[in-house]
């Protein structure tokens, strides 16, 4: 810093993996950051990233208030919250689900306030929910739930207030969310899906099948967009392009 009086440079002493991982994605997020918003960013994550569980051993920092219950079960049923329907701040599919990129970048840029698998596969699967519920960043809090559940909390008035971030392992299960909730989803970022025998690339982490694609087309034909990035500063790309380029069959 001596050495160089012309250049603006941060040291941060002290190191936890969330604020290595937030300091490794900072450009990703916003390349034109300057480095008061890096620095008050990774200072942020690495305090906010120390989690203990169980979570009533977490301390209560002086001032703060007092952790409000999330169990949407601890409010009465039939109470309104809000207007009564859940916000859908962002839809992904995504084979990795909750990975670093989308707790790091994806949650942060849709501002919501939770995030919400909708699997069967993975609700049957006790480690990947448990993981999946435990992986979740600072201040916003991840649940893993069926595609029947799902569709009766759209319609439940104690989620008024929510603001979701909703993440797909197939478009299959999509689809059955956008047939059975019209209107509900308008958009869907499609990230990475893992190639396997019988699906064809259509870039580096997208690979898809002739059932994948039938389940693209009807959601589109219901009205809904699509556009491929793996985080939020990438340029959107077409995916029915990929796809006719692609050939697949």
């Amino acid at each position: 810093m001596g050495e160089h009086p012309d250049r603006k440079i941060a040291l941060i002493t002290g190191l936890n993996l969330p604020m290595l991982i937030q300091a490794y994605t900072e450009r990703m997020m916003d390349a034109s950051a300057g480095v008061e918003k890096v620095v008050a960013n990774i200072m942020k994550e690495a305090k906010q990233g120390v989690r203990v569980l169980p979570e009533k051993l977490q301390p209560i920092e002086e001032g703060a208030a007092a952790p409000v219950a999330v169990a949407q079960g601890a409010i009465p049923e039939g109470t309104v919250l809000g207007d009564g329907k859940i916000k859908i701040n962002l839809v992904r599919i995504d084979t990795r689900l909750l990975h670093g990129q989308v707790a790091t970048a994806w949650t942060p840029d849709s501002k919501a306030d939770r995030v919400i698998v909708v699997s069967d596969n993975v609700a049957k699967d006790t480690m990947r929910r448990t993981l999946i519920e435990q992986a979740a960043p600072p201040g916003v809090h991840a649940n893993v739930v069926p595609i029947q559940k799902f569709i009766e909390v759209t319609k439940d008035p104690r989620f008024g207030e929510t603001h979701a971030f909703l993440l797909f392992e197939t478009p299959e299960d999509a689809l059955a969310i956008v047939e059975a909730c019209p209107g509900l989803i308008t958009s869907i970022n499609v990230g990475s899906m893992a190639h396997s025998t019988g699906k064809t690339m259509l870039n580096s982490v997208l690979s898809v099948n002739q059932e994948d694609v039938s389940a693209f087309e009807k959601m589109r034909d219901l009205g809904v967009t699509f556009d491929v990035r793996k985080v939020p500063n990438d340029s959107k790309s077409d995916l029915f392009a990929l796809i006719q380029k692609a050939n697949v069959k």
